[in-house]
């Protein structure tokens, strides 16, 4: 597993979330629209809260969705964690590659979502623990 080093903005985003929902971040990134937390392992349910208030109050905190991530040593668990709540038909490890094996159009083009960002982002949290590359097929 890689040492994960957050940038100024991104340690203030954590440390912010951690003092909300009194869990430990791992990791923190965002895009346009979302802000995603990684948090340590066994405590996602503590970090959404009892019916959401944690994420309500970060989302309100932030000005935008967030969308928690829980880790997991295990890079197949790790990246179901992260495609949650979609499902697919498997996840294959070879050579530092993950593929991701659907027959489903519309799973596949969720999971890649439009021009590749959604990819990009499972690929982003997947190098920064794993240093692996994941492609759906």
């Amino acid at each position: 597993m890689n040492k994960v080093i957050l940038d100024q903005e991104a340690f203030g985003l954590s440390s912010l979330m951690e003092k909300i929902a009194r869990v430990r971040v791992k990791d923190c990134f965002k895009d346009e629209e979302i802000i995603y937390f990684v948090v340590a392992p066994g405590e996602l349910g503590k970090a959404i809260g009892k019916g959401a208030i944690n994420i309500k109050r970060a989302q309100e905190e932030f000005g935008k969705r967030i969308k928690l991530i829980e880790y997991n040593d295990e890079v197949v668990r790790f990246i179901k964690n992260i495609i949650y709540p979609a499902k697919v038909e498997e996840i294959i490890e070879e050579n530092n590659i993950i593929f991701i094996k659907d027959s489903s159009k519309k799973t596949k083009s969720l999971l890649i979502g439009r021009g590749g960002k959604n990819l990009k982002l499972i690929n982003r949290a997947v190098k920064r623990f794993f240093n692996k590359e994941v492609k759906v097929v």
